[in-house]
């Protein structure tokens, strides 16, 4: 074969793989955004809180990935500034989900998370938001909207840095949570809505904290 037909091939082949990762980086980089989004905005109607993440980050070959930065303000009788701060989150993904059925989540690994809770006589900052994520899980249901579900095989948070205040004094508290582990989260069916699992999360860690907290 000629030193130039095999340039030409060469080179044709280079160009062939350069195209496949520019695809496949597009495709990541659509598939980051769209995670980032959902997080933020499913978070923020379900809160009621504006929710910001500095970065969501998964690959599309392994299927592993980080959530870095998630922050959700405090409800209205919390005078701290924030109610939820998760530095960083490992998360493992089925990557072939990403394109057809629910998104199947293999795991999600939350450590030293920071939850602040305040009580008042009737209520505290965390019921505020919690409440208002079963409103706005209820409303999802009845859109019918088509977004796409969720399936989660184990979902775990450690280390839970509890810190607040509890009436009527004002006590402080500040404790490590127990650990909260759930699992097979929307297995069954076609999986459960992104609503419905931001408020099994927060029942979870609303209760859990509010319990550690009244009673140490």
């Amino acid at each position: 074969m000629k030193i130039t037909s095999l340039l030409v091939k060469g080179g044709l082949f280079v160009v062939i793989v350069a195209a496949v990762v520019v695809g496949v980086r597009e495709a990541e980089r659509h598939v980051n955004s769209t995670g980032w989004n959902a997080i933020t905005l499913v978070g923020s109607a379900a809160t009621g809180e504006k929710v910001t993440l500095d970065a969501f980050d998964v690959s599309i070959f392994t299927g592993r990935g980080t959530i870095n930065g998630l922050t959700v303000p405090n409800s209205g009788i919390g005078s701290s500034p924030t109610s939820f701060v998760v530095d960083k989150a490992e998360i493992r993904i089925v990557p072939w989900s990403i394109l057809w059925g629910p998104l199947h989540i293999r795991s999600i690994e939350i450590t030293n998370p920071a939850v602040d809770l305040e009580t008042s006589a009737t209520s505290s900052n965390l019921t505020i938001i919690l409440a208002a994520a079963a409103a706005y899980a209820v409303t999802a249901d009845k859109s019918g909207d088509k977004e796409k579900k969720l399936r989660v095989d184990d979902l775990t948070i450690t280390g839970a840095k509890l810190s607040g205040k509890i009436y009527p004094l004002s006590t402080k508290v500040s404790l490590t949570l127990p650990d909260i582990k759930m699992s097979n989260l929307g297995s069954s069916g076609d999986g459960m809505s992104q609503a419905d699992f931001v408020q099994a999360v927060l029942t979870q860690v609303v209760n859990q904290a509010t319990t550690s907290a009244l009673h140490p």
